[in-house]
């Protein structure tokens, strides 16, 4: 798996001339500072550089402020600048590589390719798209406001994707990887040239039609053998529709007689209600032994006088009788249908039988010429519908594979082991944070809304489990690049002072391997997180004047690339 890694942020107002600069360590980095210090301010500019939307304070947004973060993915450094709806993308040497103005269209697709985040989530307005790159950050980022009471709801504008959240988990949790998207967007190419192909199938058909129609017309075909090989077509396909017909008829012949069975019965039942059961022995008797299917030809014991026997009350004999009214209407469904085909193939046998009569007319000179013209045009169409015919059937058989392929990708045996994951390491982490009112049935389910199942308290350290077992649970099946997991104010609802505990020493134990850390905390409670810490102490400042020189005149050249370079 790959890794993302922010190394640094900074953040520039030309507006109130203030700046900050904050370097992160590769494992783990504490910003610390009491509420309303800039710490969660901070934290969103990340993401906001990216592209993503989260929710700043209305101060820190008034300022104006630009934000050029540098990050790395497998030892290759990168820097993305964000001013306004304008991006950026610099190498590892500050030369730019490209410039946006769109999240969407442009940003979002760029950094999938440069981040392996290539799924494709149907979107409410614009069928499906690689999504834009708050969902990439999505479950690694809980925020200070709403992650505490809503699970994958950090930044705004996810209504965009329809059922965000399900498709999300999907992703993430490895159940369809890039793998699954990448085959389904083939799968689609092939389904619309299949589609493509049938459409204009139809139509070539349909024109071969009207040139047969009209070449019969005036006489046949210039090339004597043609006209014979055409004569030996129409009458094989006559013999076809003969042999048809035939069919149609056996299978008339046979539900008809089906017909007059269940009318029998249901006679002999109506006979029954009103004679209160007389001759009953008698009638069950001459019924046949054997009723055979018109449709396959299989017969079947005739369970009418057994059934019969049952129905010996009136009101057995009712419902009896209900259900052989039933069972004749189907009789008389398929019946109908049958004469229609039935009439479909004679139609279609008289059509044959009358070009083959002008076929054996006598022949003309001028209907040969006239006709010589009209059957270069039909030898075209002729060869463009075996084209098209051999278009259908490999796309088919490619559709075929790809569907195989796609269906390998959610099958039992893997999903199974990604949800029995999930459970049992959800499981443990509950435990781990003294949530015992949530039952292992209530989460079966890897699309469990745990917020829903907790309240007060409890809730916040419910969805610690929770986003952690995810950390976990991408580290293991992912198939995009791993980013920085960061947490905003773990400390909710007031705790009591043993489970603020129990939360800080969650948090330093349970860090995935090889994984980044950047916690934001007005309080460590006495937790050792042995890590960089960077200390915010001024409250509604956290953009510094002594930092500002510094900091323009290491991003001004970029701004200016920004938006002067094309």
């Amino acid at each position: 798996m790959r890794n993302l890694f922010i190394s640094e942020i900074l953040l520039l107002s030309q507006k109130e001339k203030r700046a900050k600069r904050v370097r992160f360590d590769r494992k783990r980095t504490l910003i610390h500072g009491k509420n309303h210090t800039g710490k969660s301010s901070l934290i969103k500019s990340i993401y906001w550089a990216f592209g993503a939307e989260p929710l700043f304070a209305p101060k820190f947004k008034d300022a104006n402020v630009s934000s050029l973060v540098k990050f790395e993915v497998d030892d290759v450094n990168y820097q993305i600048l964000r001013d306004g709806k304008q991006f950026a993308i610099f190498d590892s040497k500050g030369e730019i590589i490209n410039n946006f103005t769109s999240v969407t269209k442009e940003l979002g697709p760029f950094l999938g390719k440069l981040l392996d985040f290539t799924p494709l989530f149907q979107s409410i307005k614009s069928g499906f798209i690689i999504p834009p790159p708050a969902f990439l950050f999505l479950p690694y980022y809980v925020d200070q406001d709403i992650s505490w009471t809503k699970s994958w709801s950090s930044f705004s504008s996810l209504q965009q994707i329809k059922e965000y959240r399900n498709q999300s988990i999907y992703y993430h949790s490895g159940i369809r990887p890039n793998e699954y998207y990448a085959t389904k967007q083939e799968l689609q190419d092939y389904l619309l040239i299949f589609e493509e192909a049938e459409k204009e199938q139809k139509i070539t058909n349909k024109i071969l039609l009207d040139i047969n129609e009209k070449l019969t017309q005036t006489s046949f075909n210039i090339d004597i053998d043609a006209f014979k090989e055409e004569i030996e077509e129409l009458l094989t396909e006559a013999k076809s529709l003969k042999q048809k017909e035939e069919r149609h008829k056996s299978s008339l012949y046979d539900l008809h007689h089906l017909k007059t069975t269940f009318e029998l019965q249901i006679e002999i039942v109506k006979h029954a209600i009103l004679e209160s059961n007389k001759d009953l022995k008698f009638t069950t008797e001459n019924l046949p032994d054997v009723v055979g299917c018109p449709t396959c030809g299989a017969e079947y014991e005739n369970s009418f006088a057994e059934r019969f026997e049952i129905a010996k009350d009136e009101r057995k004999s009712k419902d009896l009788l209900l259900d052989l009214n039933r069972d004749l209407k189907e009789i008389q469904i398929k019946i109908e249908k049958e004469n229609s085909s039935l009439s479909n193939t004679i139609d279609e046998f008289i059509r044959i039988n009358k070009i083959l009569e002008q076929k054996k007319g006598d022949v003309q000179l001028k209907d040969v010429i006239d006709n010589s013209g009209k059957n270069q045009i039909k030898s075209l169409f002729k060869e463009r519908k075996e084209d098209l015919k051999e278009t259908i059937i490999r796309n088919a058989i490619e559709i075929e594979k790809l569907e195989k392929k796609l269906k390998s990708f959610e099958k039992k045996e893997r999903k199974d082991a990604i949800v029995n994951f999930f459970r049992s390491t959800l499981t443990s982490f509950l435990r781990k944070l003294d949530v015992h009112s949530i039952n292992e049935d209530e989460y079966k389910s890897i699309v469990t809304v745990i917020e829903n199942k907790e309240t007060g308290s409890s809730r916040p350290r419910a969805l610690i489990a929770y986003y952690f077992t995810f950390f976990h649970l991408m580290k293991k099946f992912s198939s995009t690049v791993y980013c920085p997991l960061i947490l905003d104010s773990p400390n909710q609802q007031d705790q009591d002072i043993e489970h603020i505990d129990k939360i800080m020493q969650f948090i330093n134990d349970n860090q995935p391997d090889n994984s980044q850390m950047i916690l934001g905390l007005a309080e460590t409670y006495g937790v050792d997180f042995n890590c960089k810490e960077v200390f915010l102490t001024e409250k509604y400042s956290l953009l510094q004047k002594d930092e500002y020189d510094e900091v323009y005149s290491e991003m001004s050249l970029k701004l200016e690339q920004l938006w002067f370079s094309k």
